[in-house]
């Protein structure tokens, strides 16, 4: 009798274990999958904004949207930037996302220590040849920097 009286108590505490789990994971995978999305949407609006400055020429705004530790903004002040854009034949006149390919925590501090996480944006670019007013299409994986919180373009 007092066999079966421990197996229906270990029945019930294996069945109280099961609901928990069954209440506590879903939302557990929801917090996550929620964070996800957030920090998906803050990637996706920080291509935006930089391809978005693209397209207007908005030279300040465009440098703005540099990572301070991009390899690019480490090696050209924006009077470099600004010379170097304002000479290019070939403008930014559309994009389309395609995807973020992929968010992934910093793998390299010690070249990028100011870094927490790192982002691809694919995207479909179209550009305009000025000189010959034609349009050519080009898929491009953009890269983007987290740093102190926020996305940059690296």
């Amino acid at each position: 009798m007092l066999k079966k009286e421990h197996f229906i108590r270990a029945k019930k505490q294996l069945l109280v274990l099961v609901v928990c789990l069954a209440l506590v994971l879903p939302a557990a995978f929801f917090v996550y999958r929620a964070a996800g999305e957030r920090e998906r949407e803050a990637v996706l609006k920080a291509a935006r904004e930089f391809l978005d400055a693209e397209i207007r020429r908005d030279y300040a705004a465009v440098y703005a949207c540099f990572a301070s530790s991009s390899p690019y903004v480490r090696s050209h002040s924006y009077d470099e930037y600004l010379a170097q854009a304002k000479s290019f034949t070939d403008r930014v006149s559309d994009y389309r996302i395609v995807a973020v390919s992929y968010i992934q925590n910093n793998k390299d501090r010690e070249t990028y220590p100011a870094v927490e996480k790192v982002a691809q944006v694919e995207v479909d670019v179209t550009f305009l040849h000025e000189k010959t007013n034609s349009h050519s299409e080009m898929n491009i994986g953009f890269i983007f920097f987290k740093e102190q919180g926020k996305w940059y373009k690296s």
